[in-house]
């Protein structure tokens, strides 16, 4: 048995021995690194194990940990290099088969350039790949030894061995890493759900949009760890109000046309992510690191910037993800206060209306006048809810009467407001007894006193002595009245002069007629002669004159009814767009 005997005798050689025993101390150095290496999932502590021990038993000078993340190396702990590497990051080829060791500089491989530049820029000099099943998972890279003396075989060999007892290792504590990390943004999660659902009760506790605003401010500062930050919220001149801390209002002032025209931007961004690059570069200026859109319903309504964070720290996907969801309840609070406002508004201008409408009522005549010669009927029809015509039948004395007409430029309570003037002074100066054209100029007066230049009446008023059966009237810009005979001619009361209110002194003139029986006087307003159709056609004085004519027989009352019937069936449902206004007067004796 040849074989067995040049075994025994190499076996027993002295040399041998030493080497065996060697062989002995090294594997048991390697089970005992095994199991500290075994002996905890801190990822940090197993880097730092391998790095330290073969740096330690071989005097290496540096050395690096690179780790596997999607495509690249990101270094990950480093012993004896100056300076961060955090942010560096570096393609890696895939390593051949079986090749377990990678020396750097003195090969030189086309597929590692940049693990080639990278080793070279930090004096490193050998690289080991760090895999598990197979599995490239990362790289261990050191330095030359201290003592400048080449690695030999069996330095390599336990530089091997021990990367590959590693492995596993590293494998456990990324996995565990990963599950502390999922963990962690679970519990960051369940934290934000928290706090907004905390931030969301206290925002829908209110329907003051200042306290939204203040109660999100505080909330942005407190999550976000900011003490910069600007909420700008629109209004119909794209500039409604900011809050804002670390900017100023006319950097924001400058800022808003450039976003208000970059498109849609739907949920919270970086500031340096922004579509356009002009507003890009200026919130670059502005130290601003996130753009948050405040949007309702496709609508912008307002932005938010926030600066950088007090703890120095980046802001994360998530915390965009946060951001956005807690602008969103925001704006719902902010439209919620918004509605809540209008709707108050709305009912106090209601209630007003009302109030108008009722006083307005009650300044055109609560009764109308009865003689045995005369007969008078009135009509007003408002547009809105108070409007700006008005009429008025005037007992002067036993004998006399004043009848006026008159059309406020505006509607609503501004023009009611002025009408209200108009039938005071009115009331007032007719009592005096004074001529009519003095009369007029007082109440011209008065309106010119207290009006702007943009508001005016128009004015008709007659003084009818019913027993000469004589009206002297005065025509203040208003639309004549027509005069209809027994025999059906029409005129026109045009004598007078300007509009009230337009300036302070002007010489009216009068006109007069002497009624006869049955004779017609009808005043009306523009909303009559104005009205449209739905093809926008004016009703039109003529066809107001034909009517009249046609039906002068009819009880005043009755005439006014016809007109108003007649002037609904034109417009065929299209909207009154002005106030209508009828004063018929008529001797039956």
């Amino acid at each position: 048995m040849p074989g067995l005997l040049d075994y025994l005798s190499e076996k027993y050689q002295p040399n041998k021995v030493q080497e065996i025993n060697e062989r002995l101390v090294e594997l048991s150095s390697l089970f005992e690194i095994s199991q500290i290496l075994n002996s905890s999932l801190e990822l940090d502590r197993v880097l730092n194990n391998i790095l330290l021990i073969p740096m330690g038993r071989l005097m290496i000078s540096r050395g690096v940990i690179l780790l596997k993340k999607n495509d690249c190396f990101e270094p990950r702990l480093w012993k004896g290099i100056s300076g961060k590497l955090e942010k560096k990051s570096i393609r890696v080829g895939e390593f051949p088969p079986g090749e377990e060791v990678l020396i750097l500089p003195g090969q030189s491989n086309d597929k590692f350039v940049n693990l080639q530049n990278f080793v070279k820029s930090h004096k490193l000099h050998i690289v080991f790949p760090i895999k598990s099943q197979e599995r490239l998972i990362g790289l261990a890279i050191f330095g030359k030894k201290l003592n400048r003396i080449p690695f030999n075989a069996e330095e390599i060999d336990f530089l091997r061995s021990l990367i590959n007892l590693s492995a596993t290792a590293v494998e456990n504590a990324l996995q565990v890493d990963e599950i502390r990390s999922i963990n962690l943004q679970l519990d960051q999660k369940i934290q934000q759900l928290k706090t907004l659902f905390d931030i969301a009760r206290g925002l829908s506790a209110t329907l003051d949009s200042d306290k939204i605003i203040k109660l999100l401010t505080y909330a942005l500062m407190g999550q976000m760890l900011v003490n910069q930050y600007a909420v700008v919220l629109f209004g119909k001149q794209h500039w409604q109000r900011t809050e804002c801390k670390g900017f100023t209002r006319d950097t924001l002032e400058a800022l808003t046309p450039d976003i208000l025209t970059a498109g849609e931007i739907e949920n919270a961004m970086f500031a340096n992510d922004f579509p356009r690059a002009k507003v890009r570069k200026r919130l670059s200026n502005l130290k601003a690191e996130v753009f948050i859109p405040l949007r309702h319903q496709n609508q912008m309504i307002g932005y938010i910037l926030l600066g950088k964070k007090i703890t120095g720290m980046e802001y994360t996907e998530n915390d965009l993800e946060f951001l956005t969801t807690l602008v969103s309840q925001a704006v719902i609070s902010l439209e919620n206060a918004r509605l809540f406002r209008e709707t108050l508004e709305k009912q106090r201008i209601e209630q007003e209306l009302e109030v108008a409408k009722n006083i307005q009522k009650k300044l055109l005549p609560r009764e109308i006048p009865r003689t045995e010669k005369y007969d008078f009927w009135g009509v007003n029809i408002p547009s809105k809810e108070v409007g700006g015509d008005y009429f008025d039948i005037i007992p002067i004395s036993q004998d006399r009467y004043a009848l006026a007409i008159g059309d406020v430029s505006g509607k609503s309570v501004p023009a009611s407001l002025l009408m209200a003037n108009l039938q005071a002074g009115l009331r007032t100066i007719v009592k005096e007894d004074i001529p009519l054209p003095h009369l007029v100029n007082r109440l011209n007066f008065l309106i010119y006193q207290n009006t702007d230049l943009d508001k005016y009446i128009t004015f008709f008023i007659g003084i009818l002595d019913i027993r000469t059966d004589k009206l002297q009237y005065l025509n203040a810009g208003h639309n004549p009245p027509l005069y209809i005979d027994r025999e059906g001619k029409v005129q026109q009361l045009e004598e007078g002069g300007i509009i009230l209110g337009m300036m302070p002194e002007f010489s009216y003139r009068t006109g007069t007629v002497q009624f006869k029986p049955n004779d017609l006087l009808l005043c009306y307003t523009d909303g009559v002669n104005e009205a449209l159709n739905p093809e926008e056609e004016e009703f039109g004085e003529e066809r107001l004159k034909t009517l009249v004519t046609r039906f002068r027989h009819l009880p005043v009352r009755e005439l006014a009814d016809k007109i108003v019937q007649e002037l609904r069936a034109f417009s065929r449902g299209a909207e009154q767009a002005d106030d209508i206004t009828l004063l018929v007067s008529r001797r039956h004796k």
